[in-house]
């Protein structure tokens, strides 16, 4: 599927919304209460007020959307579109003071991502794409990096645990050896702990990939447009499409997928 600019007032939208979910990060930091999500996640308060700082904003401006957010917030409209929500990525990060924290916001139409928002309020940087229209920070244009190989490339990921021990904190020994074949492969490897922001940094060129396995789809729909449209690749973790709402997400600049692809197997 291909598209020209959306209307303006879809992509509007999303960016009036994560403003006002990150000015409610900013209003919160340092006083954000925490409960457990879970052996091995949180969530707090501040993400819970700024999703019903989006979803009011959402609803207002295009009340037949369907709505999809992380928080439980999940509306169903009769039309093809759908907004799909992290109202803060990067938990961990906020409740702990550390600055790398963001809002991400994509819409869907036919089961398309067709724009997508990222807003890091602590630096003020805000990403934006729409399909086909091409990839931003604020106003200016932003491309993928031109590292053209692994041996020279840095790469983002997690430090995840394993999804099959819900109840014991354990980590994920897949995803440790992934780790270990690309930190021998790459020129560096970083954890930073924000899926979405990772994306846009591989959008803008500051890291040349970036791999997770076990997201959700509010984690990575806007940010793998964002890497789409700024002239990166994403799949999964075999080099199929990606799928926000499969199980891999892995994006680069392009150059160095096929190197990163060959390092994902279990």
């Amino acid at each position: 599927m291909t598209a020209g600019p959306l209307l303006p007032s879809v992509l509007d939208t999303a960016v009036l919304a994560a403003r006002a979910a990150g000015a409610v990060q900013r209003g919160f930091l340092g006083a954000a209460v925490v409960e457990d999500k879970g052996a091995s996640d949180i969530t707090t308060d501040v993400d819970a007020a700024c999703e019903r700082a989006v979803v009011e904003i959402i609803e207002g401006r295009h009340p037949g959307h369907s709505v999809l957010a992380e928080e439980g917030t999940e509306r169903r409209g009769a039309g093809p579109w759908l907004w799909i929500v992290d109202p803060l990525d990067g938990t961990k990060n906020y409740a702990h003071g550390y600055p790398r924290s963001c809002v991400s916001i994509a819409c869907a139409r036919d089961g398309v991502v067709v724009a997508g928002v990222v807003f890091n309020p602590h630096a003020d940087e805000l990403f934006a794409a729409e399909l086909g229209a091409g990839a931003r920070l604020g106003a200016a244009p932003i491309r993928v990096s031109p590292t053209p190989r692994l041996s020279r490339a840095m790469v983002a990921s997690a430090l995840t645990y394993d999804a099959s021990t819900p109840t014991v904190r354990a980590a994920d020994r897949a995803q440790l050896e992934r780790l270990a074949r690309v930190l021998g492969a790459a020129e560096a490897l970083r954890s930073d702990g924000c899926c979405a922001l990772d994306l846009c940094d591989v959008a803008r060129g500051r890291f040349d990939g970036y791999f997770e396995r076990g997201l959700k789809a509010w984690d990575t729909a806007a940010g793998a447009l964002i890497v789409r449209e700024a002239g990166g690749r994403t799949s999964d973790f075999g080099g199929g499409p990606h799928d926000p709402f499969g199980l891999d997400t892995l994006a680069t600049n392009a150059a160095i997928h096929d190197e990163l692809v060959a390092l994902m197997a279990p």
